[in-house]
């Protein structure tokens, strides 16, 4: 993925009152997660007990540790999103495929790198090459537990469908972000929502783009980093740190390409 900050540097001329609409809006995408120990609940596939989020901290040849997160999703797609801490300034590295399991408990992975997992116990246990548990004083290491906030999965596949190109929530309170090539669009729990154009981006370096909507009275920015960002309610990690600035409020949360 190439490193990209946006900044939207908009003067915005009216903040309505979205009322119930608004606050559903910011409700639904930020806590509609599979509960935490509760992976592939409410989901009928056959191996419907290990779909979920799981988390861990890999050991690390060269570096402190690797955050990992690896998604299992209801429809056979996984996400694996890997941070190596005090590398590439907190940038996620992303791989992605399909995943099934064998045998009632073995997760395998079929992307760039595969791999293969136990599930047992409600948890995963990364296989060595040979599918064999990992075992020694670093076996804890290999251990992923689960973690909620990816139960939002199909939500934004329905949203990428409709042509939503970025989708970011933040808590306290709490705030959704989506935009596409004609619409930025911003709601926060409050029942407030603003709704502006999408300009044409002006490059001012090769990390920022800078867009003006011709609106007045308000200042709203956006910030977009290539840095991996944890939801600070439920754990889960996203690649892009978001910030949002709003007259003279600020929201922070994170945030993911859908396309």
């Amino acid at each position: 993925m190439k490193y990209r900050t946006f900044l939207f540097a908009a003067i915005l001329g009216i903040m309505n009152a979205c009322g119930g609409g608004g606050e559903q809006s910011a409700r639904s995408d930020s806590t509609t997660v599979s509960p935490s120990g509760q992976p592939g609940k409410d989901i009928s596939s056959p191996a419907s007990k290990a779909a979920g989020a799981y988390q861990g901290t890999l050991p690390c040849a060269d570096c402190p540790g690797i955050d990992y997160q690896l998604s299992l999703y209801e429809d056979q797609r996984y996400q694996e999103l890997m941070v190596y801490r005090g590398r590439n300034d907190g940038r996620a590295v992303i791989d992605t495929g399909m995943w099934n399991m064998k045998n009632d408990s073995i997760i395998e992975l079929a992307g760039q790198q595969p791999h293969q997992f136990l599930f047992e116990d409600g948890k995963l246990y990364h296989l060595n090459r040979e599918g064999q548990r990992i075992t020694g004083a670093l076996a804890d290491n290999y251990i992923l537990r689960p973690v909620g906030g990816e139960g939002n999965y199909r939500q934004l596949r329905e949203k990428a469908a409709a042509g939503v190109d970025f989708h970011a929530t933040g808590n306290e309170p709490g705030w959704v972000l989506e935009l596409d090539r004609k619409t930025i669009l911003f709601q926060d729990m409050n029942g407030d929502s603003l709704r502006v154009p999408t300009p044409r981006p002006h490059p001012n370096t090769d990390t920022l783009r800078v867009y003006t909507p011709k609106h007045e009275k308000a200042e709203f920015i956006i910030t977009i980093r290539q840095r991996a960002c944890t939801d600070d309610m439920s754990g889960y990690m996203r690649p892009y740190t978001v910030e949002v600035q709003l007259k003279d409020k600020n929201y922070r949360g994170c945030g993911q390409y859908l396309r």
